[in-house]
């Protein structure tokens, strides 16, 4: 079988002092969480001043405009834009814009630090941070609710912030990329060319094409190394590993397996970091369409070491939804059982079809649906999938759509249906749980009950640490136990970097890290 597998993934392989800024320049802290014994980094030159980084944009948008849709995951990863406050690479959170924060009950007083300003040397202050957030909550209905926020502004560089409720992950939320804060008051054309505080500005950009930044020479945090940066609109692997090869770009993230070995076979010349992000592949089992003994079946006979190992490195094994060792990963997801999910299929009266393989019943053999889309190798899983369910003696047949969004995420039209997602995007879990609650947008599988939507409600706004992780074990076992969410495994991320260059985000588990003033070109 494992020969099988390993075909089958082949195939498909086939197929300095500004003008109101900071004297010092802060210095920001990495860790590496290496994927398996999969990174490696040859030693970083030193820094040198000028020049420009060129790199890759492999999923253009059509618009800059940091507060609405996702378009701040790219401002951001470009140098343009930042956040009150950042996450970092061990997903703790930490001041940026802002020099810190007090709480009291549902109030947060917030501090601007000292000669913050925008690329075009206007200060920040306290009533711009007020308008971004009232921007945001009309412009982005995932973050309508801020809307229901009380914001004070007592001086220009304090932010007093009411919530209706205690709210200990206001935090978090001020630290994802489309918070990011814009000059309202001097920005003509968002979607353009919005004027941020980052330490670089657009130059030109081009929608769903390439864009080129260049220095902000009024950064308030010290001096931008860099010139500037081009990140060119290069969809498919080749072309981006001929590129590197020619010398074309410096480095650019989410490399290929067959690439990274290319790499790999010369270190003297090429840096490249692999680590696990917090992007997750995760299947999908509609409680509509199976009972719970096939459920459990489905999850317990799969083995997901297995699957994750025939990626060749694009996703790796993760034990659930949450990474172990923080308040909300403390309950995991149950383990690999092949006999345990023989003995669930056969309590709900199938017998094993010698001749053919298959479990039947009432002479019908057992059969399931995997839906599933090619974005991000979810088409190589679901073939893995497949085997791993068509020897336990299910006929597992897949359905490959274009949108997953437009199909079965919709019309519930699935047994098993893939999707990717960040399930911790900022250092808590509610990313991920609010969207497993009764009526939210993956509650496709029937999973959402006012008994665990309550529990998730209490949860976002307790305060308590002991009881945090109690409400957070108590709702991960109803989700596990539900059957009704598998995490397949984390997807990695593999940047390479040409030696002579670096700064491109490549410890950072988010994908809206990148470039920096500490970024330099070969």
């Amino acid at each position: 079988m494992k020969k099988f597998l390993a075909l089958a993934v082949t195939a498909i392989t086939i197929m300095g002092v500004t003008a109101c800024g900071s004297d010092t320049a802060s210095t920001d802290t990495a860790s590496t969480e290496a994927a398996g014994d999969t990174a490696e980094s040859a030693e970083a030159a030193e820094p040198v001043a000028g020049g420009t980084f060129r790199t890759v944009e492999q999923a253009p948008y059509p618009s800059l405009d940091v507060h609405k849709d996702y378009y701040s995951w790219h401002t951001q990863f470009y140098g343009i834009s930042e956040t009150l406050f950042r996450i970092e690479d061990d997903l703790s959170i930490s001041p940026w814009l802002a020099e810190g924060y007090e709480t009291d009950g549902n109030t947060m007083t917030i501090t601007l630090k000292d000669g913050v300003c925008f690329s075009n040397g206007e200060l920040l202050t306290a009533d711009m941070v007020k308008r971004n957030l009232e921007r945001i909550s009309e412009v982005n209905t995932k973050f309508a609710y801020i809307a229901d926020w009380a914001i004070e502004t007592p001086d220009d560089k304090t932010i007093v912030i009411t919530t209706p409720d205690v709210y200990p992950t206001l935090i978090n939320d001020l630290a994802t990329a489309e918070l990011g804060i814009v000059d309202l008051d001097n920005t003509t054309d968002f979607d353009n060319n919005p004027i941020c505080t980052g330490p670089f500005k657009v130059e030109e950009f081009i929608p769903d094409g390439d864009v080129t930044v260049t220095k902000n020479e009024n950064y308030w945090d010290g001096e931008v190394l860099l010139d500037g940066a081009i990140f060119y609109a290069m969809g498919d692997e080749e072309s981006k590993l001929l590129a590197m090869q020619n010398g074309e770009i410096d480095g650019y993230v989410d490399i290929s397996p067959a690439s990274r070995e290319v790499y790999e076979m010369e270190p003297d010349m090429y840096q490249v970091t692999t680590i696990n992000t917090e992007r997750r592949a995760i299947a999908l089992v509609n409680k509509a369409r199976l009972s719970d003994n096939l459920r459990k079946a489905i999850v317990l006979g799969l083995d997901r070491e297995s699957l994750a190992t025939y990626t060749n490195g694009i996703v790796a094994y993760s034990e659930g939804f949450f990474t172990p060792g923080t308040y909300y990963g403390g309950v995991q997801a149950p383990t690999y059982d092949p006999e345990g999910a023989k003995a669930a299929i056969e309590a709900d009266g199938y017998t094993m079809n010698e001749s053919t393989g298959f479990y039947e019943k009432d002479g019908k053999p057992l059969t399931i649906t995997i839906s599933t889309y090619a974005k991000r190798s979810l088409d190589t899983l679901a073939i893995l999938m497949q085997e791993q369910y068509k020897a336990l003696g299910i006929d597992a047949q897949i359905k490959l759509e274009d949108n997953p969004d437009s199909t079965y995420m919709s019309n519930l039209d699935f047994d098993i249906g893939f999707y990717a997602a960040i399930t911790d995007k900022a250092g808590e879990p509610f990313t991920l749980l609010n969207q497993l609650k009764k009526g939210e947008y993956m509650d496709v599988c029937g999973f959402g009950n006012d008994e665990t939507d309550a529990l998730i409600d209490e949860l976002r706004y307790e305060t308590d640490e002991d009881r945090k992780a109690e409400l957070a074990d108590e709702i991960m076992t109803d989700i596990y136990e539900s059957n009704c969410y598998i995490s397949l495994g984390q997807y990695t991320k593999s940047t390479v970097i040409r030696t002579g260059a670096g700064g491109l985000g490549e410890t950072s588990p988010l994908q809206f890290y990148a470039i920096t003033k500490d970024s330099y070109a070969n």
